[in-house]
């Protein structure tokens, strides 16, 4: 018997390779970068390089072979994009079904999502990802689809989100998804039903819904990750929060990359609990619950060492701080016109304080704060230290103004070298804080 696996690089398809090879089996991987599977090696594993969009690539790879399990998703991307996505999801379903009737395919084997609401009720997500399945239905291959609720292990979309989301922040302002009701199931059940129905025939030509044992909504979920890692959580649930805002907020605190997160979300506003469980009587496994899956789940020993650009980011942010405290001491402006010059001190305060707090958390948040802490401060020194050209009679024929006096009067000598000095640390701190804000490989090498 020889099994095609597509997707082999993402998050099922990992397991599911390594889990074929265990048991001996005759592997062939595909993907249009042969790069993304250098960790596969075996002596039954055979890799090809193909496009899925290219019928001709997609044929070559499916000959000889008795068994497909298609993992490909592009569902990625801006939600205006995500027609586009899903027309491709469509071509290359066709491609892939009617390759698989010309090479003689046996059997396809799908995962696509589950949602146990009317079709006219789905997010565009899970609409694409059925249709998918429905295109597969028409090779000439026996086709078995299952449709798996949230699925729980590292590596995961959905478990890498809900994770970061807890453990870096202690307040979450939550969409009204939270409250959605999931049947997650752990990565290796999923594997194993995947490989069971090898042998199954009563699986043919079949959905299945497949779940895990708990019925929970996500927020019940991520307050049990965040029992088991000794976190409380508090979360305010807003109704009204978009789709595009949660998912940028998702990219500014986690790894997950807003056009990532976007499916994610979007897929989570669905309910997803099991209509039927007849899989349960053809392929009796014992499936781990919620707890065991979390606990399964966590990351042992998650120690990461901190970048140059990190270090540097947080020395510069504790030093502006510093500058900012001195300000208030010394600038008598300031003193005197408390309380309103204090309490723009504390809430900047507030930002450079949650800023070195994210930096620490390695999430890009913090170097937007502390960008955002940092401009608001120069343009407040640059203004307040116009004065000092007042010294030149003129520059050329043009006279020099002496600027504004912001706070009624200029500042003293000593409030003057605090300006020049802070505007040099923000200067400095405003480059790191920029390309350590872009480092795609440092935002998005923990997945």
């Amino acid at each position: 018997m020889k099994i095609l696996v597509t997707g082999a690089s993402g998050f099922i398809g990992k397991k599911l390779v390594q889990h074929l090879l265990d048991k001996n089996i005759s592997v062939r991987i595909m993907s249009r970068r042969l790069e993304s599977l250098d960790g596969f090696e075996h002596k039954n594993l055979e890799k090809v390089k193909a496009n899925a969009q290219k019928y001709e690539e997609v044929r070559d790879a499916l000959k000889g072979i008795d068994i497909a399990y298609y993992l490909i998703h592009s569902m990625e991307g801006e939600s205006k994009d995500w027609k586009k996505f899903a027309e491709i999801d469509k071509k290359v379903a066709k491609n892939f079904a009617d390759a698989s009737t010309e090479c003689g395919v046996k059997r396809i084997i799908y995962v696509g999502g589950l949602v146990s609401i009317p079709d006219s009720e789905m997010s565009k997500h899970m609409s694409s990802r059925k249709e998918v399945g429905e295109i597969l239905k028409s090779s000439e291959a026996k086709t078995t689809i299952f449709r798996a609720s949230v699925v729980l292990g590292k590596g995961g979309g959905g478990f890498e989100m809900m994770r970061y989301l807890v453990e870096r922040l202690p307040v979450m302002v939550c969409p009204k998804w939270v409250l959605t009701k999931l049947q997650p199931i752990y990565i290796d059940d999923v594997v194993e039903y995947l490989y069971e129905s090898l042998n199954v025939k009563e699986t043919e030509n079949r959905t299945f819904d497949i779940g895990g044992p708990d019925i929970l909504e996500y927020r019940e979920m991520m307050k049990a990750y965040g029992k088991m890692n000794n976190k409380s959580i508090i979360m305010i649930i807003i109704p009204f929060l978009s789709l595009r805002f949660t998912s940028y907020w998702v990219d500014l605190v986690t790894p997950i990359k807003a056009s990532l997160a976007r499916p994610l979300v979007e897929g989570l506003k669905n309910e997803s609990i099991m209509t039927e469980e007849s899989i349960m009587d053809l392929i009796p496994i014992k499936l781990k619950g919620v707890e065991e899956s979390l606990k399964l789940s966590i990351y042992e020993d998650d120690k990461h060492e901190f970048t140059k650009k990190e270090n540097y980011l947080s020395y510069l942010v504790m030093a502006l701080s510093i500058i900012g405290i001195l300000h208030l001491l010394v600038d008598q402006r300031l003193m005197m016109m408390l309380p309103i010059t204090g309490t723009v001190s504390v809430i900047w305060l507030a930002i450079i304080g949650a800023g070195y707090y994210f930096i620490k958390q390695r999430a890009r948040l913090g170097s937007l704060l502390v960008g955002i802490a940092g401009w608001s401060a120069a343009l407040f020194w640059l203004v307040d230290s116009t004065y000092l050209i007042s010294y030149l009679p003129q520059i050329g024929p043009y006279p020099v103004s002496k600027g504004i006096s912001i706070l009624g009067t200029y500042p003293s000598v000593n409030t003057s070298i605090l300006n020049i000095i802070g505007l040099c640390v923000i200067a400095v701190l405003l480059v790191v804080a920029h390309f350590t804000f872009y480092d795609k490989d440092l935002y998005t090498k923990q997945l």
